[in-house]
């Protein structure tokens, strides 16, 4: 069973779900599809630039996705929703923590995700 963003939430294939955002800012909402997630990675800098990826607890990470189909977008990915709410067009996960999404993606044997 692959991972799923649907109405606002990531689904992962043993069934934990966290609230998340995508878009409204650049070209907005990430495009439906079929993705493959790429393995996540900690920021440990604490330069300003990464705090769209940091959350409430100071932890920073990127996890890349790429779309499986045709798109004139790129640069998407999954990680903490932080200073502004909103992203780019990637998954922003609003939680305080989001230290357990990071370590599901990391353990998740299904690296597809599919955006409804």
């Amino acid at each position: 069973m692959p991972w799923k963003f649907e109405n606002n939430r990531l689904t992962s294939p043993d069934g934990n779900h966290w609230p998340a955002i995508s878009g409204p800012y650049g070209k907005g909402k990430l495009p439906s599809g079929k993705y493959l997630i790429n393995e996540p990675v900690e920021i440990k800098s604490t330069a300003v630039k990464y705090n769209p990826y940091r959350d409430k607890t100071g932890f920073a990470w990127w996890c890349r996705i790429k779309p499986q189909f045709e798109t004139d977008r790129s640069g998407f990915g999954i990680h903490p929703d932080g200073n502004v709410p909103g992203t780019l067009g990637c998954i922003g996960i609003r939680l305080e923590n989001t230290r357990d999404v990071f370590e599901a993606l990391i353990n998740s044997e299904d690296k597809s995700l599919i955006v409804l």
